[in-house]
């Protein structure tokens, strides 16, 4: 079994009421529904990261034809 904590947040009431309306439509949990979007969120940011880091690490864009003159 996964342990697991409380975690507390004030949201706008707009978003509280969709959430409960989208929920309640899909026959969903509300705590399975917004454990899974911070996942997805967590998972978009870290990507973000990385692809910014790898950005950073490049040489650099080298067009075909001089990849191919390098290659020769």
């Amino acid at each position: 079994m996964n342990k697991t904590e409380v975690f507390a947040t004030k949201l706008p009431v707009g978003l509280k009421s969709k959430i409960d309306e989208v929920c309640a439509m899909l026959g969903m949990r509300k705590n399975f529904f917004i454990e899974e979007a911070i996942r997805e969120k967590l998972e978009d940011l870290i990507d973000a990261h990385d692809l910014r880091q790898a950005m950073k690490e490049s040489t650099g864009f080298h067009s075909w034809e001089s990849v191919k003159k390098g290659l020769k």
